[in-house]
Order: C-alpha cells, then structure tokens, then sequence
C-alpha cells in the first residue's frame, strides 16, 4: 500500500485545490494577542493585536471579530491574508459580545444597546435595550437574539427576527442574581430552543423558552458561575472561577457529575466531535507557563490535551474567554446552511461528528485522533466512513501549506503531508476504524507533532481524507 500512496503523491500536480481546515480561535487579554487553534490543541497560528482583548469569535466567512477591552473599536481580522488583515470599526459604546446571524450578520452587544453589522463591519442597524448592561448575547434555532443584562431586577431581552424588541424577567431567581450570559440550547430540528442564563452574585442557573417564560431557575451547590456551554444532548455545563466544573441535568436541574479542572474556568466551548474545551488562565502577568485551552473528554472530565497556547516563544497571559468554536453556529443557528461546501448540511455535520468548516470531512469520510496524547498514554487513530469504503493513511511530521501539496486529477481534494518529513508507515482498512496507539513512556517524545491524511474510495468516491493529528505533551 505504501508503493500506491507513494505513486499518489509524486504524481503530476494539476492545479492544486486548496484544503480549509476546521480550527478554532482565541483571544488573550493581557498579551495582547489571538491564537488559531487545531482540533488537537496545537497552536497554529498567532496575531498581534494593538490593545488588551476581551474575547474572539468566529464569522461564518471565516473571519475574526475581536473585542478590545473595554474600547469603542472592534476589530475584524482575515486570517486568509500573509500577514492577517485587521480593520478597526469604531463603535459608539464599548462593545462586549458578539454573535452570528444564519445570514453572517453580526449582532454584538453595547451597552443598553445591540448593533447589527454586515459582514464587512458596515452598520446595519442599532436597537435600543429596555434594559442597561447588556452583555452576553446568543441566537436560538428561531432567529431570536437573546441578551443578558446584568442589572437587578433580573432580567433578558429579546429582538425577535422581525426587529421587535422584549424584556423579560428572570422570575425565581435570587433578586441579586446579575445575568452575564445566555446560550440557547438545540432540541432538534424546527423545534424551539430554551434559553440558559447565567451571572453574577447568585448561584443561580436559570432555563427560559422561546416566549421568555421562565421554567426553572436552579440553584447550584457552589456560587457564581463564571462560565456555560450546552453540549449536544442539551446538557448546560457550568465552569466556576475555582477550577470547578459541573454537568448538569437540562431535565431537572441535578448535577450529573462534578470535575476538578484547577486553578480555574474562565471559559467553556463545545466542537464538532462534542469534545469540551476548557479556558484555563494560568497567568495574568506572563509570568510563568501560558495560559491553557484544555481538551476534555466529558464523560470522565480527563485533560485529553492541555491545548497551551505558546507560538514562537510568545506565550498567551491573561485569557479569560471561551474558544470560538463552529459548534453553535452550526447545530442551532444555521443548521441547514452548509460552512466549507461539501454537500453535507451543518447539522448533518455535528451530528455525524464531521467538521463543518472542513470540506474533505464529510459523511464519505473523516479521520481524526481521540483520547489522552501524554506520554505513557493510549489515543486513538479514528476513521468514520461508509461500511464498504476503503481507505488508507499516511503519516508525517509536518504539512505543506494550502496549495502547494500533491493532486491528482483521479482524487477530489490535496495532499498536504509533507513527504520529506514522512513516517514510513501506513495504515488501511474498509470501514469505521478505531486504532490505539500507545505512546511510548519517553520524555523525548513531548513536543512531537504528527499529522495523517491518505484517501478513500467508495462506491461513487474517491478523494483524500481531511487532515488529522496529535501533539505528545
């Protein structure tokens, strides 16, 4: 097999088709800086910014909106370009969340107001909260946009998709709950989310629907949560300043299992293979090791990989916020677009467990790495694919860059391992695969990073596969 995938790579390169991956972005206060994050936790990519950040989020074109502390300017960055283009927008008051429209519109949070703005970062219209504060912002599976406003009484607004503007209180909660955050669950398809709110000065958790009534406002057994995600089966987790982190029951409220993730939560995401990501600030003043994005299987709350986000020697001081993921975007708020092309529906995408931002990972075929990859550990080699398609892949130390890699006009998509840095091993096999791999109990092997890509072919399919891969810590 190594003879044919060697024969597929020095082929005769038509024109060279170039390969988006599925990464993540995140911004870094105190240094000043955003960080591309691969799916493994491998930094790929760094960008100075002018001031402090407050947080990072991800547009459906694949560009970054960044919120400056505390500052009347936002910043829209093209990681397309060498070196990245960043455009500063002026806004009236300081911004503080942002979020996306199923048409990529932005919606971002001001104050007592909510600004709308193209995808370019040209205004489009500015309404007026009935309440001040507003901070957190989500959009549910209807097109509502939902704002936590951090005031007493407690309370959320809602623009619904026709621009009417609603306040609702939070009745049942602590009357010295403040709301910060809200994120709008996904409970099938055409069915209406409900709405999780968290904040400030209560322990409180507290489910809203569609309407703004409140279900239930739960009271956990620790104080204030600082962060929230809601995972596919429409769980909310709860990340708390001491490292804590709960799941909880969406039914009732319980806590289905308590993990200790020191020395602290400051932020919480899901991905498309319903990992959870946790944001870990290590330090404020850079002095010290690099703040943390950790990988975390759910269901034992075991650090798959500590995600820590170093690049070139710079490393990340004072992050406090969540990993932009596509996950939501993807599953609740345009679950029927399609982000990289491939012909498989963003909802299809998560629920498959495929990338939706990657356009050679689809229901033909997707390769990825799971489980611990710390010395003396045992991950995982997974292929996803049809019960008759077969598939080969490769390995290697490093990639080419988009573009450049090998072609071949009997093959959709690009090789990009790079074959001078090639490993000379191949692994193959017809359908769904999970292959352990032990790594070694060597210290030399901390800081290796590896790569995998190969092809498939199915009945009515013959492509190479996205790129997977793993970093040893």
């Amino acid at each position: 097999m190594r003879t044919v995938l060697s024969a597929l790579l020095l082929a005769a390169a038509a024109t060279s088709l170039a390969t988006a991956q599925e990464t993540y972005w995140i911004a870094n206060r105190a240094s000043s800086d955003i960080m591309e994050v691969s799916p493994w936790g491998s930094v790929l990519r760094r960008v100075v910014m002018p001031t402090t950040l407050r947080s990072a989020h991800v547009a459906p074109d694949g560009k970054v909106w960044v919120v400056r502390f505390i500052q009347t300017t936002f910043d829209i960055v093209d990681p397309s370009t060498n070196p990245a283009t960043i455009t500063p927008v002026a806004i009236a008051v300081a911004p503080y969340d942002i979020t996306f429209d199923a048409a990529g519109t932005a919606w971002i949070t001001a104050g007592g107001t909510v600004v709308n703005y193209d995808p370019n970062g040209v205004l489009l219209q500015t309404y007026t909260l009935p309440a001040a504060n507003g901070l957190g912002i989500t959009i549910d599976t209807t097109g509502n946009k939902w704002i936590a406003h951090r005031v007493t009484p407690p309370s959320v607004s809602r623009i619904d998709p026709a621009g009417a503007v609603t306040n609702y209180p939070l009745t049942g909660a602590a009357s010295a709950f403040l709301p910060t955050r809200a994120v709008a669950d996904y409970r099938g398809l055409l069915t209406p989310s409900h709405v999780w709110i968290i904040g400030d000065s209560a322990p409180n958790l507290v489910e809203i629907d569609e309407n703004g009534v409140t279900l239930n406002a739960y009271t956990l057994p620790t104080g204030s949560i600082y962060a929230l995600a809601v995972d596919k089966n429409g769980d909310p987790w709860a990340g708390y300043s001491t490292g804590t982190l709960l799941k909880i029951d969406r039914t009732n409220g319980s806590v289905l299992a308590t993990y200790a993730l020191p020395p602290s939560i400051n932020g919480l995401a899901i991905d498309f293979a319903a990992n959870l990501w946790v944001t870990a600030r290590i330090t404020f003043s850079g002095v010290g090791p690099p703040c943390e994005v950790r990988r975390v299987d759910p269901a034992t709350g075991i650090v798959e990989v500590p995600g820590a986000l170093t690049f070139g020697g710079n490393n990340a001081a004072g992050t406090q916020s969540s990993l932009s993921t596509t996950y939501h975007y993807a599953n609740v708020v345009a679950p029927f677009g399609d982000l990289d092309g491939d012909g498989d529906v963003n909802w299809s995408e998560i629920q498959n467990g495929t990338a939706p931002r990657d356009r050679w990972s689809t229901s033909a075929c997707h390769v990825e790495t799971s489980g611990v990859t710390r010395i003396a550990n045992t991950m995982s080699f997974d292929v996803k694919t049809g019960p008759t398609t077969f598939w080969l892949l490769a390995f290697s130390f490093g990639l080419v860059a988009p573009g450049t890699g090998y072609t071949n006009p009997a093959f959709a998509g690009e090789m990009r391992l790079d074959p001078t840095l090639a490993l000379p091993v191949t692994q193959s096999g017809v359908g769904n695969a999970n292959l352990p791999f032990a790594i070694p109990n060597d210290p030399s092997f901390v800081g290796l990073h590896f790569f995998m890509q190969g092809f498939h072919s199915g009945p009515t399919t013959l492509a190479f596969t996205n790129i997977g891969g793993f970093l040893i810590w």
